[in-house]
């Protein structure tokens, strides 16, 4: 489930790195620049990158920024043993993934050390976000078995995802000094309820899966538990992917005039 917060991360930190970027054909992105000594740099930027992320919904391809509305990935796995619970033991293979509702995002708190190359803050929805795709799972629930493959939807009510911190590695290039992220820690701090909705389970035989998506349902916070680390590792990468293409193209300077 995290893997949809991970990347609105991802997305809003490339945002920072597209403002001497040149707009998108489609569409004209306002962002207004912070200068470095501003006493409100915080306050400054969390303002800024806010304004922007409705206007991503179709991505920035000068800066390889994916379209976020729908978000794709065309695979995301989840391997059995990374999460804390002993009542669900799952592997997870998800392919051709859509989440739709990150253009949702509202920042709650950022804070950036600009110095050091730090970030961290708070992240809110205001819409539920939704994951589609087609599954493939094996393994147990609460000592039953699970197997099965098929399309699928989670959606997740009121997720809230701290920061914890975001810290990167300069060099130089042509005179100016450029960022990449060199770590990518955050964790989902909350959520009011997680639905799954697992379609042909048990070769399709609807009273067995009925029962099983019940299951799922009624022990979402158990099943959470069990996904939400290999999520985290698995699209950390991927969002600090995302992150470090946007900076190989814009300078720190730049990003954080005087």
């Amino acid at each position: 489930m995290a893997k949809s917060l991970l990347i609105v991360c991802a997305l809003f930190l490339a945002v920072v790195a597209s403002v001497t970027a040149a707009p998108t054909p489609k569409k004209q992105l306002s962002f207004n620049l912070c200068k470095k000594n501003d006493p409100n740099l915080d306050k400054c930027l969390k303002t800024s990158i806010q304004s922007v992320i409705p206007d991503l919904a179709e991505g920035y391809p000068k800066l390889r920024i994916p379209a976020i509305e729908p978000f794709e990935l065309p695979s995301l796995e989840i391997d059995q043993g990374k999460g804390s619970s002993k009542s669900v033991s799952i592997d997870l293979k998800l392919k051709d993934v859509k989440i739709m509702g990150l253009t949702s995002t509202v920042i709650d708190s950022l804070k950036f050390d600009v110095d050091n190359y730090k970030l961290n803050g708070k992240i809110g929805f205001t819409k539920p976000l939704e994951i589609t795709g087609q599954y493939t799972v094996n393994g147990k629930v609460l000592v039953l078995p699970i197997t099965g493959n098929g399309p699928c939807t989670l959606v997740l009510q009121d997720p809230v995802l701290e920061l914890k911190e975001v810290s990167g590695s300069p060099s130089q290039k042509n005179g100016k000094t450029f960022v990449q992220i060199k770590k990518f820690e955050l964790r989902l701090v909350s959520i009011k309820k997680l639905s799954v909705k697992l379609e042909n389970l048990f070769n399709g035989n609807k009273q067995l899966g009925d029962s099983m998506n019940s299951i799922l349902n009624e022990n979402w916070e158990v099943l959470l538990e069990e996904l939400k680390p290999a999520f985290e590792e698995a699209v950390g990468a991927i969002a600090q992917d995302i992150v470090n293409k946007a900076l190989q193209k814009t300078a720190y300077s730049d990003i954080f005039p005087l």
